[in-house]
């Protein structure tokens, strides 16, 4: 892998935050025991949990098979690699009943999902089922491959407070490394939008499209039966990453995420989730009340950092537990200027740019209570803006 990088997508595409401990005794886990890499079980009727190993600190994904009778649809793919190839050349010759797989569904672009969905695509002829964003950022992502990172990603780091030594590295260590990661896509894909239905075994599924995490993430959710497949935008044990990257520099994707997760909250509370990482559990709303919380708290503790004018790596120690290094450093620093940005378009800090470094500072009149507002605001607009969830 390239040395670290302010590139769209780092070379770990979910590296996420230590979970918030508020909810550790709501949630319920109705199966103990995860299946090994390239193992399987069975989580529901007609839905199979299959589990692929991830070159990176997060070491698994989780994925779903479900059951269409001659066929199976499968729900994100894994990362590319000679290991998952392998396991998953294994799992057609012996655990899919001599059946194909008929539909390639993606949740969002990021290589832990996507990796492989052009290969599997390729084995079965069958078609990639995507969101529009997802699809063509994607697409966007493999072509886009170069020697030296672009001037662009070097104003954004000196803009984040990056030390021009760091800059200089970034700027010899090259452009674009998703084409190692995932495997090339067919030109056409079949699109899916929020709000739409999908039929999968048989059973209707509420397409629920959210961003933040990632443009275009779909999550699924069938009220006949209770069940959300969330990819990343809930997790029971650790907390999606939420970064601004240079691609869109002024971004404000914390508010887009947060969005997200009030919106899944007019979801029974007795949905059983389907997430991409750890295992499934019961408690959605005691998870999202918690990672919202959480949310506050840390906004809150971003601001307490802004007294002075500060860069977005100044506020590194209101966010992360421990010190940042490698590979990581990006991925804080694009976490750091997603929490600035949504003080920032809160009203709650100021910004100034001086030599092309970006500082934020409390404003005098800050309201202390003006994020707890916010977030109660964001979820109060979304609680009867979701027909799925009747």
């Amino acid at each position: 892998m390239n040395p670290p990088s302010v590139h769209a997508r780092p070379p770990d595409p979910d590296h996420h935050l230590p979970a918030a401990d508020d909810d550790a005794g709501a949630l319920r886990y109705p199966i103990k025991d995860a299946p090994a890499s390239g193992g399987t079980h069975a989580i529901a009727a007609g839905i199979t949990w299959l589990r692929m190993p991830l070159p990176w600190s997060l070491d698994h994904i989780n994925l779903y098979l479900i059951d269409e009778g001659d066929s199976w649809s499968l729900i994100d793919s894994g990362v590319r690699s000679d290991e998952a190839i392998a396991l998953w050349r294994d799992l057609f010759a012996n655990q899919l009943q001599g059946r194909p797989i008929s539909r390639m569904i993606v949740t969002h672009h990021h290589p832990d999902h996507l990796g492989l969905a052009g290969w599997v695509a390729e084995q079965f002829k069958a078609p990639i089922l995507a969101s529009r964003s997802a699809y063509l950022l994607a697409r966007s992502l493999l072509l886009d491959v170069r020697d030296e990172a672009p001037a662009e990603a070097l104003d954004f780091a000196r803009r984040t407070g990056f030390t021009e030594a760091m800059i200089e590295k970034i700027r010899l260590g090259g452009w674009g490394n998703f084409n190692q990661v995932v495997w090339p896509l067919p030109i056409g894909y079949q699109r899916m939008a929020g709000g739409d239905r999908l039929s999968l075994g048989g059973t209707s599924w509420h397409l629920i499209e959210t961003a933040g995490h990632a443009p275009g993430h779909i999550s699924l959710y069938s009220p006949d039966r209770k069940i959300l497949i969330s990819g990343d935008q809930v997790l029971p044990r650790i907390s999606s990453n939420v970064s601004v990257y240079p691609t869109e520099p002024d971004g404000n994707p914390l508010d887009e995420w947060l969005t997200g997760l009030a919106r899944l909250r007019a979801l029974p509370d007795d949905t059983l989730v389907l997430p991409s990482h750890n295992e499934p559990f019961y408690g959605l709303r005691a998870r999202l009340d918690a990672l919202i919380h959480k949310h506050v708290s840390r906004l809150n503790g971003v601001v307490a950092l802004c007294e002075k004018p500060a860069t977005a790596i100044d506020i590194f120690p209101a966010l992360f537990r421990r010190r940042v290094r490698g590979m990581e450093f990006s991925m804080a620093a694009g976490e750091a200027v997603a929490h600035l940005h949504f003080l920032l378009a809160l009203g709650v800090v100021s910004r100034t740019v001086e030599d092309g470094v970006a500082r934020f500072q409390r404003k005098a009149d800050y309201d202390e209570t003006a994020v707890r507002k916010k977030l109660d605001q964001i979820t109060e607009q979304e609680r009867n803006a979701a027909p799925w969830a009747a």
